[in-house]
């Protein structure tokens, strides 16, 4: 049996291919899974960019110089060896873009289990665990592309979110959003702009896009001023700010610490959207503080309890469902060799920010 997969090169993200390989003999306690969807989102190139910062490459393993890059979607148990988990049973979890990955299940219970593969074991267990989607509270049949396409970005968001209200907001009367018609943008903006109308909170919320998004930006309704990347300069520096950055372009973060001065009371970095520009020549005014979401996860999951954080998302993720239908659409690919054209164009920046892309690979 064949396996089909994409293949980057970890030094120049542009040199990349759709590749065949011939599956691996099972193991004992090994199983094979798969894949039958996964989403391709501009989070997919952070994970590229800062792959080997933070470890993204490390969890599927490639040639010397090269990485699988990793996409959140739904598999399918095909050939078991492992006592644990029996054939047909589906999980939603990571996987490698491709149509194939053999795990190694551990901590295996009615609501999923953890791949226990060693190279993995170092890695956070958020990234690591696979979820029955029999069990799964947030799991629905009829929204299984929109769980590819957002759960993973939003449990990002409401990490963020939940973290500045754990932080009182940084004491911020604005909280600036970069890449504002990002799907990671809008579900913060979405969640922010919630805790304002339940009171719970008073401060301005303002998107920062390009001006090719900037109507669709202001179309969400999240978002309480909607400005240009040329015109940051009309940000007021009058009030406490906050910025949460999902672009990682170095000159602007350069120019809104520039501009804001005093009155930026807290960084957040978190996406790496425009990855062309991540470095700059300008040394910055302050570097901010990187957002890693599986540490606040951990967290969370520790404080409230696995059920308990599950509850907390599904609540939050069914106040935003509703509202995707008004803003994104999805566009469905079959077959592992179209991975080539959604990479580049990903990469390129030239997608449109209400389109949710869907892989089915082994269709």
């Amino acid at each position: 049996m064949e396996k089909i997969e994409l293949i980057i090169n970890r030094k120049e993200y542009s040199d990349h291919a759709v590749e065949r390989a011939t599956i691996e003999e099972l193991k004992d306690g090994e199983v094979l899974m798969e894949v039958e969807r996964f989403s391709f989102t501009s989070n997919n190139i952070t994970y590229a960019i800062i792959g080997d910062m933070i470890g993204y490459w490390k969890f599927f393993k490639a040639e010397e110089g090269k990485g699988k890059l990793p996409g959140w979607g739904f598999a399918k148990v095909i050939s078991s060896k492992s006592d644990a988990l029996s054939e047909g049973e589906r999980f939603y979890g990571y996987y490698p873009m491709g149509s194939h990955l053999i795990v190694e299940p551990a901590k295996v219970n009615e609501f999923g289990f953890l791949d226990g593969a060693e190279h993995r074991r170092p890695l956070p267990p958020i990234y690591n665990y696979y979820t029955n989607t029999k069990k799964d509270a947030v799991y629905a049949k009829e929204t299984e592309d929109i769980q590819c396409l957002l759960r993973p970005l939003f449990t990002t968001s409401f990490l963020i979110d939940d973290q500045f209200a754990d932080n009182d907001f940084y004491g911020s009367e604005q909280i600036i959003l970069t890449s504002a018609s990002s799907k990671t943008g809008l579900a913060l903006a979405h969640l922010l702009k919630k805790r304002k109308t339940a009171g719970a909170a008073s401060f301005d919320i303002v998107g920062l896009t390009s001006p090719s998004n900037k109507d669709f930006v202001i179309a969400s309704g999240y978002y309480d001023s909607v400005i240009t990347y040329d015109e940051y300069a009309n940000i007021t520096k009058e009030k406490a700010s906050s910025i949460v950055d999902f672009s990682g372009n170095h000159k602007l973060q350069y120019d809104l610490q520039v501009h804001l001065g005093e009155s930026l009371k807290y960084n957040c970095l978190v996406g790496v959207v425009h990855w062309e520009d991540l470095r700059g020549q300008e040394k910055l005014p302050q570097k901010g503080t990187f957002f890693f979401a599986p540490t606040n996860a951990q967290k969370r999951q520790q404080d409230w309890g696995r059920e308990g954080f599950q509850q907390r998302l599904k609540d939050a993720w069914n106040g935003f469902i509703p509202e995707t239908k008004d803003w994104m659409s999805i566009e469905t690919y079959e077959g592992a060799e179209k991975l080539s054209d959604i990479y580049s164009k990903m990469l390129s920046g030239d997608f449109d920010p209400k389109i949710g892309y869907i892989i089915k690979p082994t269709v």
